[in-house]
């Protein structure tokens, strides 16, 4: 008798498409403006969430994460005047987290979760110095 071993998705993908769901709400939370159009933030949150469900099955998490960016990238631009455009760093970070799995791409993934980081937390203290 054989026992596999189900792999699930790396922390540092889980992380990286965390932090594609947080940066955004960055500005949201903490500016209070009637700018941002609370009703699509909701949406668009909810729908950039998606892969940190698929944490059990890695080649459904690579599709939905490039997927949504996909989909996110035309809608943070189109939707830019009801305050979309702060989605739009979740476009890489998404693909990012698609391919940081150290299991297979060990140096290349070391990078891009490390690329990963350093984008979210420069899109969040840049936003925080604005004064959001």
């Amino acid at each position: 008798m054989r026992i596999t071993a189900r792999e699930n998705v790396h922390p540092w993908q889980v992380g990286l498409a965390a932090c594609a769901v947080v940066t955004p709400l960055t500005p949201v939370i903490a500016s209070g403006d009637p700018f941002f159009v609370l009703p699509f933030v909701a949406a668009t949150t909810m729908l950039t969430a998606v892969p940190l469900f698929l944490y059990a099955r890695p080649s459904a998490f690579q599709w939905a994460t490039g997927t949504i960016a996909a989909v996110l990238l035309p809608w943070s631009l189109i939707g830019s005047w009801v305050g979309m455009l702060v989605f739009s760093p979740s476009v890489p970070l998404l693909l990012l987290s698609a391919f940081s799995d150290p299991r297979r791409r060990p140096r290349a993934a070391r990078f891009l979760a490390g690329a990963g980081l350093l984008l979210a937390a420069a899109v969040t203290l840049y936003w925080w110095g604005r004064g959001y």
